[in-house]
């Protein structure tokens, strides 16, 4: 083979191998392509605690892989769940703690049935001093139920047509108290119409405690979600947890539930 030959045949070997895949060593993953959208753990979430059977045979056969933990609290009086942690983490089980404060609904107000000390759920109570009592508790029941410092503990608050003055005060003291203990993190559970409003309330109760991370937030509401979907899907770029389906009935190894179905950007959105 003359040299012009040898040029060629050279340019032909090289440029075959430098249009051929890499190889990757066995058992490798490739890394996503730039700008590729991440996908969403699926969870869900229901008010009474299933029963550590039922818990067991959706672990197995359903595509959920968290759950949403509930504290009794406020205005979730269900004790269920308390105590279960353990056994959830055995399983396999992710979890996010919810604690369902006091609430602004439209037209609710104390009973005038009952005395003062007896009201535990009414949004006369959205004080500072009532703030400050529901996050002592709301740490306190995460702490006894064995989850490690850092946990997330989500305040649940419902929907508004406005966020009142009273709510704002009392969701800044709920969140600054709960830093101040310093066990765990102040998160909220909050509907897409309130929740640019109250992320920004969180932020400033961050950056008031000199912490600089976002506050973790779990959306409900929207469209268009399903299961494979990242929780920015839902339009906020700061949700980690996004909640699409509202009670629907699913069913799995025989075993019917009615749940809200949810995905995070996380296996366990609580977990430190």
């Amino acid at each position: 083979m003359n040299g012009k030959n040898l040029l060629l045949a050279a340019l032909v070997l090289l440029f075959g191998a430098c249009t051929q895949a890499p190889r990757l060593p066995t058992g490798a993953l490739p890394t996503p392509m730039p700008g590729a959208r991440p996908q969403g753990v699926p969870g869900f979430d229901t008010g009474r605690y299933p029963g550590e059977a039922t818990m067991r045979a959706w672990y197995g056969s359903s595509p959920y892989r968290w759950v949403g933990y509930y504290l009794p609290s406020p205005c979730h009086r269900d004790a269920s769940w308390a105590g279960t942690r353990a056994t959830l983490a055995r399983i396999g089980w992710g979890m996010a703690v919810l604690y369902v404060g006091q609430q602004a609904f439209e037209n609710q107000t104390a009973p005038d049935t009952l005395p003062p000390e007896r009201i535990i759920c009414s949004r006369t109570l959205l004080t500072v001093e009532r703030a400050r009592a529901d996050a002592a508790d709301a740490v306190a029941r995460t702490a006894a139920d064995g989850f490690p410092t850092g946990t997330v503990i989500f305040l649940d608050v419902e929907r508004m047509q406005e966020i009142p003055p009273a709510m704002v005060i009392y969701y800044q003291a709920w969140h600054d108290a709960v830093i101040a203990d310093g066990r765990f993190r102040p998160g909220t559970y909050a509907h897409r119409v309130n929740a640019a409003a109250l992320y920004a309330l969180a932020q400033t109760a961050y950056l008031r405690a000199g912490r600089r991370e976002s506050p973790p937030f779990w959306i409900s509401g929207g469209t268009a979600f399903s299961l494979d979907k990242s929780p920015t899907a839902s339009g906020f770029p700061f949700a980690g947890v996004w909640q699409g389906v509202l009670d629907v009935r699913r069913t799995f190894a025989g075993i019917t539930l009615l749940v809200d179905e949810n995905v995070a950007a996380r296996q366990s959105p609580s977990a430190p």
